[in-house]
């Protein structure tokens, strides 16, 4: 069995082979020989190099079919349901209101600096490197001036971008653990080589560096597989009058010292000045050596009037009829439009299955308090669970502004909460608490093995799990379909022209 990376459904490529296993091989599309028979052209000029929407050629209906068949194949084969059930169960896939600009988030990477220039963009298809993407399908006008002049900004510095180590050791000639093999195909630049552009040493307008010695800062920084700048993530939201979309930057870099650090304010000062409908600039650093879009410590927050100003980094944004407010750094459905149907059909499939007056919800992975507060409005208790301090003090604050005072939140790892509150041996003292539904909202990896064991000792009647990983899905139903019975299965498309997919399924105890 060969499996192509790049290669969609009807297509004849030309692939380079990267591994060969006993039982089968990857390979990676260098080159469409034959486009698929109904394709439709690209939305997107940085098709075929961006790794973003890699299904935009797809027509949207074929789109949402084979996403279906994702979900249906992971469930039968990997959480060994019954086939015949699941087709019964899981309906066509709810289509997104938007195809394109749909995203109230964008996170874009850093690249180059030094001998090569510093640019800002997208990973490319392969994963490895960036593209500038100034003509994104998902991007909006106002997101890409402030892309520019970030860029332009981070190149007078002078300070690389940081390369994560996978990446470095690739550009070094290295793959990594996994042993690649390149096969007889031809492979040139037209298929995909990146071409190296080399820029004429120059002094930084800014004066902190030259460009020479910003090029030998950056030819060690690759070697070790660090860097400064890291990741641009630009938000679309409301301001706390709820009026009107503006717009948030959260720039996460490596660790720097003192000059570094005035630098990224400098630079946030002038794009709030630039820009009037950016409310606020938060600076981030990251010190783990990988490609992770998650800052480590706060460093700034400046408010629109270049001032600090911690409580610029809130945002708000709309849910089921309510608004949540979040943080720039908080995670929260991108798909704004989507989201209200994702949020609609988890409400419809509790109330219908949910038959307790006041019900006690357990609210795993809770996040800001969103869509479990939705949920809330109908219970006689609720307790968030959520490791995120941060999050966990928002989700409070949207349950007061909300009149929800009897939805309380706490702080820590899900399964050690879950061990307290369902313990392996019950006696006096420690015993099992009862819960009448439990909403489970967990990271692609899905729940994390010691949660589900607790989850199943906890034994709660009835469990709605929502994912954005039908793989992690699947594995976590073979071990709930032991105590549980798949009662509802259904899909949302959050995002168009890409593989992934949102499912929730509803499960009651046998």
């Amino acid at each position: 069995m060969i499996f192509v990376t790049g290669g969609l459904p009807g297509q004849t490529v030309r692939a380079r082979v990267t591994r060969r296993k006993s039982s089968f091989i990857e390979a990676e599309a260098v080159e469409v020989v034959q486009p698929a028979r109904h394709a439709v052209p690209a939305i997107c000029p940085h098709d075929g190099q961006c790794g973003g929407c890699p299904l935009q050629t797809m027509p949207y209906e074929t789109q949402l079919h084979w996403k279906r068949r994702i979900a249906l194949d992971a469930m039968i084969r990997i959480g060994g349901m019954d086939a015949d059930q699941m087709e019964s169960l899981l309906a066509e896939v709810q289509p997104s209101p938007a195809m394109r600009r749909y995203r109230n988030k964008v996170e874009l990477a850093f690249a180059g600096g030094g001998d090569e220039p510093l640019t800002i963009g997208m990973r490319r298809r392969s994963g490895r490197g960036v593209i500038p993407v100034p003509h994104c399908a998902l991007m909006s006008v106002e997101a890409r001036g402030m892309v520019d002049m970030m860029t332009e900004l981070a190149a007078q510095t002078g300070l690389p971008a940081h390369t994560p180590k996978d990446e470095a050791r690739y550009r070094l000639g290295g793959q990594g653990t996994d042993e690649t093999h390149d096969s007889q195909l031809s492979y040139d630049g037209q298929a995909g080589h990146a071409q190296r552009v080399v820029a004429k040493p120059k002094r930084t307008r800014m004066g902190w560096r030259s460009s020479s010695l910003a090029a030998m800062h950056a030819a060690e920084s690759r070697k070790r597989g660090s860097g400064f700048w890291r990741f641009l993530v630009l938000r679309r939201a409301l301001d706390a009058d709820l009026r009107g979309p503006r717009w948030w930057a959260l720039c996460i870099t490596s660790p720097g010292d003192p000059t570094q650090q005035a630098m990224v304010r400098s630079i946030g000062q002038k794009l709030l000045k630039a820009f009037p409908l950016l409310s606020g600039f938060v600076h981030e650093e990251r010190a783990s050596e990988d490609a992770l879009v998650l800052g480590q410590k706060r460093v700034a927050v400046l408010g629109n009037t270049g001032e600090a100003d911690p409580t610029a980094a809130r945002l708000w944004l709309p849910l089921a009829g309510e608004h949540f407010c979040l943080d720039a750094a908080s995670f929260f459905q991108v798909n704004t439009a989507a989201s209200q149907v994702l949020a609609t059909m988890a409400v419809d499939m509790f109330e219908r299955h949910v038959q307790q007056d006041k019900p006690s919800l357990l609210d795993l992975y809770c996040g800001v308090g969103a869509p479990g507060l939705l949920l809330g409005k109908r219970c006689g208790r609720l307790l968030g669970l959520e490791q995120d301090a941060r999050a966990v003090a928002l989700a409070r604050a949207n349950a007061k502004r909300m009149g929800l005072a009897h939805c309380v939140y706490e702080t820590g790892d899900a399964g050690l909460h879950l061990d307290k509150l369902a313990p392996l041996q019950e006696n006096y003292w420690s015993q099992t608490e009862h819960w009448d539904a439990v909403l489970v909202d967990p990271p692609r990896a899905g729940l994390a093995p010691r949660a589900l064991n607790a989850l199943l000792r906890l034994n709660a009647h009835t469990i709605l799990y929502i994912s954005c990983n039908p793989a992690t899905l699947a594995r976590d139903a073979a071990r709930l379909r032991g105590a549980y019975r798949l009662a509802e299965m259904r899909a949302v498309d959050l995002f168009p022209h890409t593989p992934h997919i949102e499912c929730l399924t509803l499960w009651q105890s046998l």
